[in-house]
């Protein structure tokens, strides 16, 4: 059973998502709530542990990037690829700010490493994340 980390709590609350777990043919998917009702990210049942985590950190840079983007999701493949790319970078950020509050320090930050960990082949994203530790 899945037990959600102090962090990803927080961010579900300051966003104000719920988290709900169903089979899903895909990682996870994030539903809007329509009048007033909260949105609700909800996540493939069979993952394992760190597979939920990503899914939840991903949907919740949707809940957050997703109102700046222009265009419909659905339709329109420049809005789609916008808001993929907000919700990824989300994850990897939250992902390498986890990494650092770990105690691991920058000389040990290997970012094709920490890559292939996360499971992205985005190598410039996590190459940028770990910059923002070296300022």
């Amino acid at each position: 059973m899945f037990v959600l980390d102090t962090n990803v709590s927080k961010l579900l609350k300051k966003y104000k998502l719920k988290l709900e777990f169903a089979p899903l043919h895909c990682p996870g998917l994030i539903v809007h709530g329509k009048n007033g009702k909260p949105d609700v990210i909800v996540v493939n049942s069979k993952l394992n542990d760190d597979q939920v985590e990503n899914v939840i950190l991903h949907e919740i840079g949707h809940a957050k990037n997703d109102g700046d983007v222009l265009g419909d999701y659905q339709t329109n493949d420049s809005a789609r690829s916008c808001s993929e790319h907000g919700a990824n970078v989300f994850w990897i950020h939250e992902k390498i700010k986890q990494y650092f509050a770990l105690g691991n320090d920058l000389d040990s930050a290997n970012w094709l490493s920490i890559a292939n960990a996360l499971g992205t082949t985005d190598y410039f994203q996590v190459q940028e994340e770990i910059h923002k530790y070296a300022l």
